[in-house]
């Protein structure tokens, strides 16, 4: 994925790399109001302007990406009505992003920069390994399938790792490294794994509609706020869920439609299922596979239209079956196959399961892949399309955001060429907070984490924050962090700060509250902040509009603690925050328990909502106090004033 650059991008990166390490410094004040008017005698004007972003996959008659169009070939319209396109860009998987020049010196010790090593390529992929929706038979060679897909997968791809087992488990966060993806599918592994015990069983849950929503509204919330298009590869034998509603759906199931397919689009995600089952010859119910509508013949019927995509994202007028716009009409679907035959017994439940894929895919932007025993060539088909694509956005012709469904449709003026993009959309007020059904407890109950509820201008900076979540180098800056002496028992101050914690930095199952009964060893680490002052707009004597956090996590990925500030109040020339030698200086502390084992530290530009964010793993030994440790006069009265 193309990413955005600053227009001295390198310059930034020199400068931070290169700058000194004695990086003792000033305390950020959570007492100021970044969000305040510049004091000016100038009236100033704001205008909001609403965008709606449509990423579109085009395809040719072989299924190869499809470039070097503009955004003069591209018709878009909303609820029949012609949009204005106002952004257009072409993201190539073979695109790389930034990253540390080869001859970069080394960072000081315990130092950390916002940038990769290497370039890193395409957009973020999540895997959802649904292992409460494969048979038996299934799960091992899908597993053989995926560790080979990873071993050969495209260098700088950046993937995540969920398992559906006893719960939803986060076991891999994003990376590139195909070591530690493969570690993780490995059942041998010491490290976070597919659980044993589902590898050969039929697990509890199995067609769980409900579960599956709440599924997939948990992982686009979480992907909520992570700039760019994100591929949701959902590996299963089964995809027990709905987008849009029946007639005569309860109130209740008609909601978690509604938050699952808002939770799909906010987070900029497409899906593509990928049906471990293979080519079913025989499907459930069937004897002998040679009537008309069972066995070998429906399946190879439905082939022809659904096996990798079929016809669903062609540019050519919605087909029987679909609402206008593309999305699919569900009071139509039941009772006909993919290619519009009609079904009965039990090769309906194979080729309707075969039309909700293409359902799914079809509404999301994605791609379904099933009667297909090649898994890996599958994964590598979606990694190749969901990578190569075209964003453009619009503002909307009717302003009036009062909830209702609007349809999209994209069109090119060249025919003969498959489209995917999303096809629809809730016209919610985007600054308002995501409503979430389930409270926390009900959530682990269930097994699935809490949905989060941030609006759109904090969502950045959690999403950064959130465990698992990838580097981000849109806001470039220079970490140091140091352990400040040894462990020791929390004081009751500390026990009530850790409390006390928002709810965004609060672990699951009460693990603070156990520990703090039974007396709790705490580490202090300070974060010493550089970040370049040609990334920030701010006048003299204005607030800088930065602000800073930092989270720590358990290899559970539970948050133990975590510490938010703004910027000081002022850039005057006797102020901390003033720049010197062009940097921008800011310092944090936070008391971490014992046992933790990363912090996600991240700092946001309040003015553009850019983000930098990165991992740091913990622990972090103490130094050893020498002579070019000890800190100036001016240092010393800086921190003696906390």
């Amino acid at each position: 994925m193309m990413t955005h650059r600053h227009p001295s991008t390198a310059l930034i990166i020199y400068l931070l790399v290169t700058f000194s390490s004695a990086l003792l410094l000033a305390q950020t004040s959570s007492t100021a109001s970044p969000h305040q008017e510049p004091a000016s005698g100038i009236p100033l004007f704001k205008e909001k302007v609403r965008r709606v972003l449509v990423d579109v996959v085009v395809r040719d008659s072989d299924g190869r990406p499809l470039h070097g169009l503009s955004a003069r070939d591209f018709s878009v319209g909303e609820d029949r009505k012609v949009q204005h396109v106002l952004s257009f860009e072409e993201y190539k998987l073979d695109s790389p992003s930034i990253s540390l020049p080869p001859s970069s010196p080394a960072l000081p010790r315990d130092t950390f920069i916002n940038v990769p090593a290497t370039p890193q390529r395409g957009p973020l992929y999540v895997v959802l390994y649904d292992m409460v929706n494969m048979e038996q038979e299934d799960q091992i060679t899908a597993r053989q399938q995926v560790l080979k897909f990873i071993q050969n997968k495209p260098a700088g791809t950046r993937f995540a790792i969920f398992v559906n087992s006893d719960g939803l488990h986060l076991i891999q966060g994003f990376t590139d490294s195909k070591e530690r993806l493969f570690s993780v599918l490995d059942p041998h592994s010491a490290a976070p794994h597919l659980p044993m015990s589902f590898l050969m069983s039929r697990n509890y849950g199995q067609g769980d509609a409900i579960s599956a929503m709440q599924v997939l509204t948990y992982i686009g919330t979480f992907l909520n706020g992570l700039p760019g298009r994100k591929n949701l590869l959902w590996l299963s034998g089964r995809f027990p869920v709905s987008l849009y509603p029946r007639d005569g759906d309860p109130q209740d199931l008609r909601d978690d439609m509604r938050r699952e397919l808002d939770a799909l689009t906010r987070g900029q995600v497409a899906v593509y299922p990928v049906n471990v089952r293979g080519v079913v010859t025989n499907p459930e119910g069937a004897l002998t596979g040679i009537t008309p509508f069972s066995g070998a013949n429906s399946v190879e019927s439905v082939q022809q239209t659904s096996s990798g995509g079929g016809t669903q994202g062609t540019n050519a007028p919605a087909a029987s079956g679909t609402a206008p716009g593309g999305a699919p009409d569900r009071s139509t679907a039941a009772g006909r196959t993919a290619n519009g035959l009609q079904a009965s017994g039990a090769s309906s439940s194979l080729a309707e399961g075969y039309m909700v894929e293409n359902d799914l895919a079809t509404a999301t932007g994605g791609q379904a892949f099933h009667s297909n025993n090649d898994l890996k060539s599958a994964l590598s088909e979606a990694v190749e399309g969901g990578a190569n694509y075209y964003s453009l956005s619009y503002s909307p012709s009717n302003p009036n955001y009062n909830g209702s469904l609007r349809q999209i449709r994209v069109t090119l003026q060249r025919p003969g060429y498959h489209l995917a993009y999303r096809r629809s959309y809730y016209a919610d007020d985007p600054e308002a907070p995501i409503p979430a059904k389930r409270t926390e407890k009900q959530g682990e109950q269930e097994g699935v984490p809490n949905v989060d509820t941030t609006n759109a201008r904090e969502r950045p900076l959690y999403a950064g924050l959130a465990y698992g979540a990838p580097l981000l180098s849109d806001l470039i800056f220079k970490v140091r962090i140091r352990a400040e002496g040894l462990p020791s028992p929390a004081s009751p101050e500390q026990l009530v700060h850790l409390a006390k914690q928002p709810a965004y930095v609060r672990p699951k199952h009460g693990a603070a509250s156990e520990k703090l009964r039974k007396g709790l060893q705490v580490q202090r680490y300070a974060l010493y902040y550089l970040i370049s002052a040609q990334q920030i707009k701010v006048g003299t004597n204005k607030p800088l509009p930065l602000e800073f956090a930092a989270v720590a996590f358990n290899s559970e990925g539970a948050a133990l603690n975590g510490v938010f500030e703004t910027a000081s109040e002022d850039t005057s020339s006797d102020s901390p925050s003033h720049p010197k030698n062009n940097v921008f200086r800011a310092m944090q502390e936070l008391d971490v328990p014992v046992g933790a084992t990363s912090i996600r530290v991240a700092v946001r530009d309040i003015l553009t909502d850019r983000v930098g964010a990165l991992e740091i793993p913990l622990p972090i030994p103490p130094e050893v106090q020498s002579s070019s440790s000890i800190q100036s006069p001016a240092e010393a009265k800086q921190v003696n004033q906390r």
